[in-house]
This record gives C-alpha cells, structure tokens and sequence, in this order.
C-alpha cells in the first residue's frame, strides 16, 4: 500500500530537546539534595538509562522510584516537584531548536506527502514552528494540547488520520520513542519508522509491537525509508 500521508513527532525529529532533558536532570540533583538523599549525577542518570532502555512511559518517575523505593510517600513528594517544574520550566524557560537541516528534508517531504504534527505539545510551540518557516508544510497543524488528547493514546493518531480522510494503512508514523510512537501507531495499523535522536535512541524494543519498520538517523534519510 502506498504512503499518502507523514504523521511527525515534534520533540526529538523536529526539535532538539536535549538541553530540556538536561534542565531536568539538573533540577532532580537538587530536589535529591534537598530531601537529604546522597545520589550523585552518574548514579541519577544510570537510573534513568535504565528505564528509558526498558520502554518506561516516564523513565524519570520510574529513576525516582528506583531510587526512593520502599518510600512510597517520598515517591509522590518527588514525583509531584519534579512535574511541577516541568511544567512551569516549559510554559517560562523552554527555549526551542530546530534540528539542522530539517527545514529542507521537510520541504521535500510536503512535495511528496500530506504532512501531520504528530507531537505532545503546547500550543504555543507553533508560533516557533511558523517563525522558522515549517508550519504552513503540515496539512494538520494541530498539537496535544489543543486536540484535548496525548499519545500514547491511540485516539490521537485517530483524531489526526480521520480529519485527513486517510486510512492508517497509508499513514506513517515517524518518531524517536519507542513506546508513544511505534507501539500506538501499530496498534492502529501503520507503519512507523524510528529516528534515531535523543536520549530515547537507547530505548530497546520489548515487544514486535514496539519494532519500528524502518530506522533512520535523521529526517535527511527519511524519503528513502519510505
């Protein structure tokens, strides 16, 4: 069955969102700290590769975890501060970055296919997106927040390929995350492809619905996937 359309994560294809990861790395040393935990930077971050490698949802709460269990209580405290500032971090101190060379790839692929954002955004991300001239590419331009849905649940991809009046068979999924891109994108039928970017370029597969068809190393190499 021939592609028609391209549904495209935003965080990790598109934007470079390491220096967020970093923030928030940061921020959990001091939080640890402040609890009076004794964890250093390499034993927080070994944590977290741990769980990102095993497909965790959120392989932060689960480090958090990893490292206050049987401390139920001390987990919530954690794992509310550490969502609170995320939270807070990305409405008043995000500062997003487009990929290089992305602008280029995805000029190319809007000549060839209907382009969806495919991403867990806030709305305002498309103010940068149409500032760097990329958002008038995509034929569905809307992200989570506005939809009133998030993947992993298969509803958003729903959402985007009924609007488009494409069925899943002829839709692609491109994303870095294993879990909120691959696994949902199948269940539903499409083909998915892995970009290999980010912190979640360590994640393995550990199931045939979290295999990607294709993967690739940026969106430079992606017409050829397809």
């Amino acid at each position: 069955m021939k592609i028609k359309a391209v549904l495209l994560d935003v965080g990790g294809p598109i934007l470079d969102e390491d220096h967020e990861y970093g923030a928030w790395d940061s921020y959990l040393l001091r939080l640890l700290a402040e609890e009076g935990m004794k964890v250093g930077r390499e034993r927080l971050l070994r944590a977290i590769a741990e769980a990102t490698e095993r497909c965790a949802p959120h392989p932060r709460v689960s480090a958090l975890w990893a490292l206050a269990r049987p401390d139920v209580g001390r987990f919530r405290r954690l794992k509310d501060a550490l969502r609170e500032f995320q939270r807070r971090h990305i409405a008043e101190e995000y500062v997003p970055r487009l990929r290089p060379g992305v602008k280029g790839a995805l000029e190319g692929l809007a000549e060839r296919y209907t382009l969806a954002l495919a991403g867990n955004q806030p709305e305002w991300i498309k103010g940068y997106l149409a500032e760097e001239g990329i958002l008038d590419l995509f034929a569905w331009r809307f992200v989570s927040e506005e939809m009133g849905v998030s993947k992993p649940d298969p509803l958003f991809f729903r959402m985007i390929l009924d609007s488009l009046s494409i069925p899943p068979e002829e839709a692609a999924m491109v994303g870095d995350r294993l879990d909120s891109d691959v696994l949902p994108a199948k269940l539903i039928g499409r083909k998915t492809v892995r970009v290999l970017l980010g912190p979640y370029a360590d994640q393995v597969p550990i199931s045939p619905l979290h295999t990607p068809d294709r993967t690739i190393r940026d969106l430079t190499e992606l017409p050829s996937a397809l």
